[in-house]
């Protein structure tokens, strides 16, 4: 049994990569997130309820708020709020004028949306409605206290969304509701590194860590070879409920060679894996993925 050494000659543990870029052109997207072939959910006092709406005016689903419309045809329009939420990160559902659904990090829907015809619609923790991370696959139940459970997903409705919005940008290219939770403006260089932790604001951002503490950052934590078997490798990282992680490696730090995966996880918030590598001069790292990401 022996334990690798970072920097050791044959063996090289580089301790993150978070992600690819940061996009100005992730603003423009369609109306709607909706999944185009699974867009109906079922309340059995109401009918079928259309998620895309007409397209244009269908749901959105953010990294931290919802916003747009339902359609029933039974009822018209619900309205899960305006994307602007007072604070600018997530709606406070305090007052008229800051109400809508918000989504945790985690996929949990949590606030209320509004009918004009129905009045109010609680997505609460007893029907625990929720985003898969993985698929975009709603689960659970929203409540109409006019009209009792809607189901957003079952044996014969469907709803899905393909992406989770970001929301809006800041001129630095991070969303504006990142911003404001960990700076309170947004007015940020994204290169900066304000907790000294090795990991830019932009790469804190990507990986899914806190920006102002030092202790929370994605990183290796442990790497054993030869445990308990031979050319068998355990790993450990930092990780976070709202990402997914890969395990890459490289033979070679030099153009002539590419990181690939040895490992993917379909469940957010895995932090070890062991393997099987006979090769004992690879690079490893750890890379990690927001989750439904076009």
């Amino acid at each position: 049994m022996k334990k690798a050494k970072f920097m050791k000659a044959k063996l090289v543990i580089l301790g993150l990569v978070s992600a690819f870029g940061l996009q100005p052109s992730v603003l423009l997207h369609a109306a709607t997130t909706i999944d185009a072939a699974c867009h109906y959910g079922y309340g059995a006092n109401l009918g079928w309820l259309d998620w895309r709406g007409d397209t244009a005016n269908g749901a959105v689903i953010g990294e931290y708020v919802c916003s747009g419309y339902l359609y029933p045809a039974n009822v018209g329009w619900i309205n899960l709020g305006s994307g602007s939420p007072t604070n600018g990160i997530q709606y406070q559902n305090l007052s008229a004028g800051d109400f809508g659904v918000n989504q945790d990090g985690q996929g949990n829907l949590r606030g209320y949306a509004w009918g004009a015809n129905i009045g109010w619609i609680n997505f609460e923790a007893t029907g625990a409605a929720k985003v898969d991370l993985l698929t975009g696959k709603f689960s659970g139940y929203a409540y109409s206290a006019n009209c009792g459970w809607i189901s957003l997903s079952n044996a014969v409705a469907c709803v899905q969304t393909d992406t989770l919005r970001s929301g809006p940008l800041a001129p630095n290219g991070l969303p504006v509701a990142w911003l404001l939770t960990y700076f309170s403006t947004t007015n940020v260089n994204p290169n900066a590194d304000p907790d000294h932790d090795g990991q830019s604001n932009a790469q804190e951002y990507l990986a899914g860590t806190n920006p102002t503490n030092a202790a929370d950052a994605l990183g290796i934590t442990s790497f054993e070879r030869n445990v308990p078997a031979a050319n068998y490798s355990q790993l450990t990282w930092s990780s976070q409920p709202t990402r997914f992680y890969a395990v890459q490696y490289r033979s070679a730090l030099d153009s002539g060679s590419t990181w690939a995966d040895c490992g993917t996880f379909t469940s957010p918030g895995v932090s070890s894996t062991g393997f099987y590598d006979s090769n004992d001069q690879r690079f490893y790292r750890i890379r990690a993925y927001r989750p439904l990401q076009p």
